[in-house]
């Protein structure tokens, strides 16, 4: 009587942690790898995932139906995977002659999209009708993911408000923007001009 072999390897795979916010956090992945047939399988047996390249194994000879064995690895993550919001990676179990269905997981990104200013003035003193003060403002990408350009500054006194064209904004990178403001006799009589800036991207 002939036995009606199955042989099969199954696959449930875990990430922890379940969230990402910088580049270089490392998802450490846990694979529960079953022997889901209804032979015994012979190793060596091994996880192949898209994205990790540390993938391990416990040594295991031989494996009965329904013998478990957890398997690991990791992966690092890059500017990429934060803009992208999200890591998806797929994996698979085999032995070389019986390979499993694929599993995959996602790991989302907690993304922190921000701008920060800091502005400054020259002179910093103004006597006369006319004048002209200078503006500079110093825009820097304070998030932790890329943003898109163009960039503006808002100034509520400047009109010529200028920043340099600029596709995106890498996370801690920065540009200077521009300004001018043309002193009145009003200016003269209250003592000093006090102006409000803020800077926007895209995201």
């Amino acid at each position: 009587v002939t036995a009606a072999q199955g042989p099969a390897l199954g696959i449930v795979k875990s990430a922890s942690p379940a969230t990402y916010s910088a580049v270089g956090a490392i998802i450490n992945y846990s694979y529960l790898v079953t022997n889901s047939g209804n032979v015994t399988l012979s190793g060596p047996f091994t996880v192949n995932d898209d994205l990790a390249t540390d993938e391990s194994c416990a040594g295991t000879g031989s494996w009965a139906r329904g013998a478990p064995t957890t398997c690991t690895a990791s992966y690092t993550i890059t500017q990429a995977d934060l803009d992208a919001g999200s890591v998806t990676n797929i994996a698979s179990a085999t032995n070389g002659t019986v390979t499993s269905p694929t599993d995959t997981e996602t790991v989302t990104a907690v993304q922190s999209p921000a701008l920060s200013i800091v502005k400054t003035a020259t002179p910093a003193t103004y006597s006369a009708v006319g004048a002209v003060i200078n503006y500079s403002y110093l825009v820097t990408n304070s998030g932790n993911v890329t943003l898109s350009g163009p960039f503006t500054v808002s100034d509520d006194r400047a009109t010529d408000e200028s920043c340099p064209a600029t596709g995106s904004l890498a996370p801690a990178a920065s540009i200077t923007c521009t300004a001018s403001y043309t002193i009145t006799q009003a200016d003269l009589d209250a003592g000093s001009v006090t102006n409000v800036a803020s800077a926007s991207g895209s995201f």
